[in-house]
């Protein structure tokens, strides 16, 4: 199959539109792409910003889904000594919309994380291990202070996302943001007694404001009517570069992440870990990614199921497994053939020392 033969649709999705798939090694960049329109869409219900990385193209076999350019930085090079941030039309925080993605190539015996599976499922087979280098962005991404109420089994009901400081706010326009039907409403209003802009989405509501500093913050409330979601903003309030949580004004609410350290950079180094298998039809790979300053408890959304698995966090957004498989590491794969299996493979990813001749034996030929 060529570029031409792709689906129309598949064309008009692809993250960078100017690269021939086919190239397994450039896996990591578009991975860096489909995170950015991921982070650019508000926190609302499950197919907008929950959808996952790997969900965007399920289906597709490895070499029709790797079209990203490896080498294309993320950022200037440029040093800037303030952190800014842009925000869509639906109030959410973003980047920018011009962010590609690269990635550097590492050895795997190099790597900070080498993971391998100790489990897999009937009729697999282990194909290769490679491993990338990136930068990511981090302070209009993550959220200081993310709780959730959650229901019986661990589903999300509801929770609320702050994000910030940052120190410059910009605004897309609506071409540059995303596109949306019903479309958001912006109001002018008051938030804990600051000035703020109010954004209206489906069932959520984004607020924008900035501090006595001049800092700017951004907070989500998905899953609530406006006047509960001023509740529990009512629970919030920031001092200096922290969020102050006080629960006790929504007891219903647990805080499952909270920055309590300096505010994120606008950038923090990472690295990708890729496993590829295969069934002897198609390749399918497990993504993990270190560096993380989250938990990935904090990723969780609104109508999802927050588990633990041999102690280890895991989110099920359906078609793929989101899985905590050490602090600051998470393993992102697509739901094949039986989810227990799948499970099973990412509860048994084991860390093989720098010295194992697997590491060797398995390396991607690059």
């Amino acid at each position: 199959m060529n570029r031409n033969d792709l689906p129309s649709a598949l064309l008009a999705a692809n993250p960078a539109p100017d690269a021939e798939p086919g190239d397994a090694e450039r896996l990591a960049a578009i991975r860096a792409a489909v995170d950015h329109r991921r982070h650019s869409v508000a926190v609302s219900s499950v197919p907008r910003r929950h959808g996952r990385r790997l969900a965007v193209l399920a289906g597709l076999t490895t070499a029709a889904v790797v079209v990203a350019v490896a080498g294309t930085r993320l950022w200037s090079s440029e040093p800037d000594p303030l952190i800014s941030a842009a925000v869509a039309m639906d109030g959410s925080l973003s980047c920018g919309p011009t962010i590609e993605g690269y990635a550097d190539p590492i050895r795997p015996d190099k790597a900070r994380v080498r993971l391998f599976p100790t489990v897999l499922p009937d009729g697999w087979r282990l194909v290769n291990v490679f491993a990338r280098s990136s930068t990511w962005p981090a302070a209009c991404t993550l959220p200081s202070l993310m709780a959730a109420d959650l229901g019986k089994e661990g589903v999300m009901r509801g929770g609320v996302w702050v994000s910030g400081p940052v120190d410059r706010i910009t605004s897309w326009d609506e071409e540059g943001g995303v596109e949306t039907n019903p479309k958001p409403v912006r109001t002018d209003d008051t938030l804990n007694s600051r000035p703020a802009v109010r954004y209206d989405w489906q069932n959520s509501t984004s607020w924008v404001w900035s501090d006595e500093r001049g800092k700017y913050w951004q907070a989500t409330v998905s899953g609530y009517p406006l006047d509960q979601a001023r509740k529990i903003m009512a629970a919030v309030r920031t001092e200096g570069d922290q969020v102050v949580w006080s629960g006790e004004r929504v007891p219903q609410l647990r805080v499952l992440h909270q920055r309590t350290g300096p505010r994120y950079p606008a950038e923090t180094r990472t690295e990708d870990w890729y496993i590829t298998l295969t069934d002897g039809h198609g390749d399918w790979i497990v993504n993990v990614r270190s560096g993380r300053l989250e938990p990935l408890a904090a990723d969780l959304k609104t109508g999802l199921r927050l588990e633990s698995v041999n102690g280890h966090t895991l989110i099920d957004w359906g078609s793929s497994l989101s899985y905590e498989a050490q602090p600051g590491s998470w393993a992102d794969t697509e739901v094949r053939g039986d989810p227990a299996a799948v499970r099973a493979l990412l509860a048994g990813l084991r860390q093989l020392p720098a010295d194992d001749p697997r590491l060797d034996e398995y390396a991607r030929k690059e």
